[in-house]
């Protein structure tokens, strides 16, 4: 079961255990997961400020809430709320313009994230060589991704305890789902995210010259090119174009399961499938509950070694 902690601007909670109606999505393509949930109420709610979903004893969401609105109607009182997690809070704020030279993490932290509430991280703490520039316009999701792609080669995220992580490591736990809560199981073969090579340029005035080729797209006799300018952008390089082969490679096997309950696991985790030895990554989970019972949509992507 799960337990929704909504608390108000005065920082008063109040607690949900049977919603009529939930939305929850986590995706590696969007920083921020969200929320939206619908609950009848009994009485007037005051203006809230953030929700906290837990399982058990595990936060599986927190974030601050964007849209709350109370309707009436013949089914009674109802309350609904939108909310993303906190990575909207740097989504949604500008940073400054300006430039660093020997940027780190530690400097980031004191002049872009404590600010907003992000009091601790964990990754290098590393001052590298070299400048980071933030133009006008640049949220400080930017910023963050920014420093994260091009000194240390890794993604960031936000965890649900409000921790950023630039360690770009993919989570330790692993969800295994025994086919008695399966619902559907589609397993998909998308050749056409594939690319047979890749060409980057690496020598101002030079050509596209270093071939990057992948062995699968070459094995199924597909040819799709593309060429990266790993010179004159900070955020192209060499690996950025075998990041783009790998995760071409990856997107090519595909499982989509739709399974009977709730299993938000967090994106990155190692996925098995009963009486498979073979793991699958998840890339997206999208959990929903209402009149027609809970039940969670996972994809994932075939692991390349």
């Amino acid at each position: 079961m799960l337990t929704f902690i909504l608390k108000d601007i005065k920082g008063q909670t109040v607690t949900f255990r049977h919603p009529l109606k939930i939305s929850l999505s986590f995706s590696e393509q969007a920083p921020a997961d969200s929320l939206n949930a619908v609950f009848a109420v009994s009485g007037s709610i005051p203006v809230l400020s953030s929700v906290e979903v837990k399982k058990g004893e595990e936060r599986i969401f927190f974030g601050n809430i964007d849209e709350q609105a109370e309707e009436i109607s013949e089914k009674g009182r109802l309350l609904s709320v939108t909310a993303r997690s906190l990575a909207a809070v740097l989504l949604d704020n500008e940073a400054a313009p300006q430039t660093y030279c020997v940027p780190s993490m530690p400097l980031l932290m004191q002049r872009h994230f404590v600010p907003l509430g992000f009091t601790e991280f964990v990754g290098s703490e590393k001052a590298y060589s070299g400048q980071i520039t933030i133009t006008k316009g640049m949220s400080e999701w930017s910023v963050l991704k920014e420093f994260c792609r091009y000194f240390l080669q890794t993604e960031p995220k936000i965890r649900r305890d409000g921790v950023i992580d630039v360690t770009g490591l993919p989570p330790q736990e692993t969800l295994l789902l025994s086919e008695d809560v399966m619902l559907s199981c589609r397993h998909e073969y998308r050749s056409r995210v594939l690319f047979s090579e890749i060409l980057a340029r690496t020598r101002a005035g030079g050509d596209y010259c270093m071939p990057l080729v992948s062995q699968k797209a070459k094995k199924l006799g597909i040819q799709r090119r593309r060429y990266v300018n790993a010179v004159d952008s900070k955020s192209r390089t060499v690996l950025t174009a075998k990041e783009m082969l790998q995760k071409a490679e990856s997107a090519y096997e595909r499982l989509i399961v739709t399974c009977k309950g709730c299993f938000p696991a967090e994106t990155g985790t190692i996925l098995h499938l009963s009486r498979q030895t073979k793991g699958y990554r998840i890339r997206e989970i999208n959990y929903t509950l209402d009149s027609t019972g809970e039940k969670t949509k996972i994809y994932a992507e075939g692991i390349i070694t």
